[in-house]
């Protein structure tokens, strides 16, 4: 695995799981909107990352 593709992956990773815990902890004090706010976005710039990683080659 190239070097991009591991830091791309760890980028994907990183903003999906800060936006599903700060939508976690909106959710967990009552704020429903505002969970939904931070989770949606969160996901969606995770999924764009994701599509920047390319394919791995065969061998």
């Amino acid at each position: 695995m190239t070097r991009f593709r591991i830091m791309l992956w760890i980028a994907f990773a990183g903003v999906l799981a800060l936006g599903l815990g700060a939508g976690g902890m909106s959710l967990a004090s009552g704020m429903v909107d505002q969970a939904i706010a931070f989770t949606w976005p969160s996901a969606g710039a995770a999924l764009a990352i994701a599509l920047l990683i390319p394919a791995a080659r065969r061998e």
